[in-house]
């Protein structure tokens, strides 16, 4: 699959690059067209797609890594962004940095670095009961929340999988509230 992957970005790259740039262009993203054209071309290879699904994987991974602003791009290419330019050898120099691509990236970190505690936390309150924190600890590693992906691992119906997923997820809606006043009514600022 990989040679046909490759085959399709060699001969499509030029349309890639360009879809990859109207993207960029229309959400006001700071990063380069090279970068999102790499990133989709490692995705699919992470994928097990058929050779007829390659061009429309390709084209709705270059526009939800545009459009989302947690899209795994963001946190992978945002975040590690330097205000500087140049090469170890040369001398750094600073680049004019928009205030807003900054603010942004700080909301973005900020609200990643919160789920990712929530869950932490959420993941300590659920320790007796193992079942569920089993299926969240799938849900994290597979990345999923398809109750038929997690059904098939478990080798339970998907309905029951979807069950499971349908109470964690309110679980973790309602603890995310609780949280939040929790912060509000002690004025904690995150």
């Amino acid at each position: 699959m990989k040679r046909k992957i490759d085959k399709y970005f060699t001969d499509n790259y030029d349309r890639l690059l360009k879809r990859a740039e109207e993207h960029i262009k229309y959400h006001r993203r700071s990063y380069d067209a090279v970068d999102v054209v790499s990133h989709t071309y490692e995705h699919l290879l992470s994928l097990d797609i058929t050779e007829d699904k390659i061009e429309d994987y390709a084209y709705r991974t270059i526009m939800t890594s545009c459009y989302w602003n947690n899209s795994k791009l963001n946190r992978d290419i945002l975040l590690k962004q330097s205000p500087f330019e140049g090469h170890e050898d040369d001398q750094t120099k600073p680049v004019e940095v928009d205030n807003c691509d900054t603010k942004e990236k700080i909301l973005l970190e900020k609200w990643f670095n919160d789920r990712k505690s929530l869950l932490a936390l959420y993941r300590e309150r659920i320790k007796v009961d193992k079942p569920k924190q089993i299926v969240l600890d799938k849900m994290i590693e597979f990345k999923t929340t398809n109750s038929r992906k997690l059904g098939k691992h478990f080798g339970i119906h998907h309905l029951s999988a979807w069950a499971y997923i349908k109470e964690i997820q309110e679980e973790l809606q309602d603890f995310e509230t609780e949280v939040n006043n929790y912060d509000n009514k002690n004025n904690f600022n995150r």
